[in-house]
Protein backbone atom coordinates (compact mmCIF):
# COMPACT_ATOMS: atom_id res chain seq x y z
CA UNK A 1 0.00 0.00 0.00
CA UNK A 2 2.83 2.40 0.80
CA UNK A 3 4.71 1.77 -2.46
CA UNK A 4 1.48 2.26 -4.38
CA UNK A 5 0.80 5.54 -2.56
CA UNK A 6 4.38 6.75 -3.16
CA UNK A 7 4.19 5.90 -6.86
CA UNK A 8 0.84 7.67 -7.11
CA UNK A 9 2.22 10.76 -5.35
CA UNK A 10 5.05 10.84 -7.89
CA UNK A 11 2.61 10.20 -10.78
CA UNK A 12 4.32 6.94 -11.76
CA UNK A 13 2.59 4.06 -13.54
CA UNK A 14 3.02 0.43 -12.53
CA UNK A 15 3.96 -2.19 -15.10
CA UNK A 16 4.80 -5.90 -14.94
CA UNK A 17 8.51 -6.68 -14.94
CA UNK A 18 10.00 -9.38 -17.20
CA UNK A 19 12.87 -10.46 -14.94
CA UNK A 20 10.79 -11.69 -12.05
CA UNK A 21 7.42 -11.87 -10.35
CA UNK A 22 7.09 -8.15 -9.68
CA UNK A 23 5.57 -4.90 -10.84
CA UNK A 24 7.68 -1.76 -10.98
CA UNK A 25 7.06 1.97 -11.12
CA UNK A 26 10.10 3.88 -12.36
CA UNK A 27 10.83 7.51 -11.61
CA UNK A 28 13.84 9.76 -12.16
CA UNK A 29 15.42 9.04 -8.76
CA UNK A 30 13.57 5.97 -7.57
CA UNK A 31 12.22 2.62 -8.68
CA UNK A 32 9.41 1.09 -6.69
CA UNK A 33 9.18 -2.70 -6.78
CA UNK A 34 6.14 -4.62 -5.64
CA UNK A 35 6.88 -8.36 -5.55
CA UNK A 36 4.03 -10.53 -6.81
CA UNK A 37 4.87 -13.29 -4.37
CA UNK A 38 4.49 -13.81 -0.66
CA UNK A 39 6.72 -11.51 1.37
CA UNK A 40 8.68 -14.47 2.75
CA UNK A 41 9.73 -15.26 -0.86
CA UNK A 42 10.58 -11.69 -1.89
CA UNK A 43 14.33 -12.01 -1.42
CA UNK A 44 14.73 -13.62 -4.85
CA UNK A 45 12.96 -10.66 -6.49
CA UNK A 46 15.17 -8.16 -4.65
CA UNK A 47 18.35 -10.06 -5.57
CA UNK A 48 17.35 -10.12 -9.26
CA UNK A 49 16.62 -6.39 -9.11
CA UNK A 50 20.05 -5.65 -7.60
CA UNK A 51 21.79 -7.80 -10.21
CA UNK A 52 19.83 -6.36 -13.13
CA UNK A 53 20.50 -2.74 -12.20
CA UNK A 54 24.01 -3.37 -10.85
CA UNK A 55 23.06 -1.92 -7.46
CA UNK A 56 24.39 -2.69 -4.00
CA UNK A 57 22.27 -3.76 -1.01
CA UNK A 58 22.79 -0.37 0.63
CA UNK A 59 21.03 1.20 -2.39
CA UNK A 60 17.68 -0.37 -1.52
CA UNK A 61 15.02 0.72 0.94
CA UNK A 62 12.51 -1.92 1.99
CA UNK A 63 9.01 -1.12 3.25
CA UNK A 64 7.20 -3.87 5.15
CA UNK A 65 4.13 -4.32 7.29
CA UNK A 66 4.81 -5.46 10.85
CA UNK A 67 2.39 -7.08 13.29
CA UNK A 68 4.78 -6.44 16.18
CA UNK A 69 4.10 -2.70 15.89
CA UNK A 70 0.70 -1.21 16.68
CA UNK A 71 -1.39 -0.03 13.76
CA UNK A 72 -0.13 3.36 12.61
CA UNK A 73 3.36 3.24 14.15
CA UNK A 74 6.41 3.60 11.89
CA UNK A 75 9.95 2.43 12.59
CA UNK A 76 12.87 3.36 10.34
CA UNK A 77 16.25 1.64 10.56
CA UNK A 78 19.38 1.94 8.39
CA UNK A 79 20.15 -1.80 8.86
CA UNK A 80 19.66 -4.57 11.38
CA UNK A 81 18.22 -7.99 11.98
CA UNK A 82 14.94 -9.23 10.61
CA UNK A 83 13.43 -9.18 14.09
CA UNK A 84 11.50 -12.31 13.12
CA UNK A 85 9.96 -10.69 10.02
CA UNK A 86 9.98 -13.37 7.33
CA UNK A 87 10.16 -10.92 4.44
CA UNK A 88 13.19 -9.12 5.84
CA UNK A 89 14.78 -12.50 6.59
CA UNK A 90 14.18 -13.62 2.97
CA UNK A 91 15.73 -10.44 1.57
CA UNK A 92 18.76 -10.56 3.89
CA UNK A 93 19.33 -14.23 3.06
CA UNK A 94 19.02 -13.67 -0.70
CA UNK A 95 21.34 -10.66 -0.86
CA UNK A 96 23.76 -11.84 1.84
CA UNK A 97 23.49 -8.89 4.21
CA UNK A 98 21.18 -7.09 6.62
CA UNK A 99 22.78 -3.74 5.70
CA UNK A 100 19.85 -2.13 3.91
CA UNK A 101 17.42 0.56 5.00
CA UNK A 102 13.95 -0.44 6.03
CA UNK A 103 10.68 1.05 7.14
CA UNK A 104 8.38 -1.09 9.25
CA UNK A 105 4.72 -0.05 9.16
CA UNK A 106 2.69 -1.24 12.12
CA UNK A 107 -0.43 -3.26 11.43
CA UNK A 108 -0.63 -5.00 14.82
CA UNK A 109 -1.30 -6.33 17.18
CA UNK A 110 -1.96 -9.82 15.89
CA UNK A 111 -5.21 -10.91 17.56
CA UNK A 112 -4.92 -14.01 19.71
CA UNK A 113 -6.05 -17.16 17.93
CA UNK A 114 -5.74 -15.65 14.42
CA UNK A 115 -3.31 -17.15 11.92
CA UNK A 116 -0.51 -14.73 10.98
CA UNK A 117 -0.96 -15.24 7.22
CA UNK A 118 -4.72 -14.76 7.46
CA UNK A 119 -4.22 -11.57 9.45
CA UNK A 120 -1.61 -9.91 7.21
CA UNK A 121 -3.49 -10.84 4.03
CA UNK A 122 -6.87 -9.85 5.47
CA UNK A 123 -8.76 -6.59 5.19
CA UNK A 124 -8.62 -3.76 7.70
CA UNK A 125 -11.80 -2.97 9.60
CA UNK A 126 -13.73 0.19 8.70
CA UNK A 127 -12.83 1.78 12.05
CA UNK A 128 -9.10 1.21 11.29
CA UNK A 129 -9.19 2.95 7.90
CA UNK A 130 -8.46 6.53 9.11
CA UNK A 131 -5.40 5.38 11.09
CA UNK A 132 -4.26 3.18 8.20
CA UNK A 133 -4.54 5.99 5.63
CA UNK A 134 -2.70 8.41 7.93
CA UNK A 135 0.09 5.85 8.42
CA UNK A 136 0.42 5.32 4.66
CA UNK A 137 0.77 9.07 4.08
CA UNK A 138 3.35 9.34 6.90
CA UNK A 139 5.25 6.36 5.49
CA UNK A 140 5.49 8.03 2.08
CA UNK A 141 6.63 11.22 3.82
CA UNK A 142 9.27 9.18 5.70
CA UNK A 143 10.51 7.61 2.46
CA UNK A 144 10.77 11.02 0.79
CA UNK A 145 12.58 12.43 3.84
CA UNK A 146 15.10 9.56 3.60
CA UNK A 147 15.70 10.40 -0.05
CA UNK A 148 16.11 14.11 0.54
CA UNK A 149 17.85 14.31 3.92
CA UNK A 150 19.08 10.78 4.70
CA UNK A 151 17.83 8.10 7.01
CA UNK A 152 19.25 9.63 10.21
CA UNK A 153 17.14 12.77 9.76
CA UNK A 154 14.10 10.71 8.80
CA UNK A 155 14.54 8.53 11.89
CA UNK A 156 14.57 11.58 14.14
CA UNK A 157 11.38 12.88 12.50
CA UNK A 158 9.34 9.71 12.10
CA UNK A 159 10.44 7.23 14.80
CA UNK A 160 8.15 8.37 17.60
Amino acid sequence: MVAEAAAQRHKLAWRPERWGPACIAEGKREIFISPLCYMNESGVVVRKFLQRLKKKPEDIFVIVDDVSLPLGKLRLRPAGSSGGHRGLRSIASAIGTEAFGRLRCGIGPLPQGIDLADFVLGRFRDDEQPLLQAMIERAVDAFECCQEFGIAVAMSRFNA
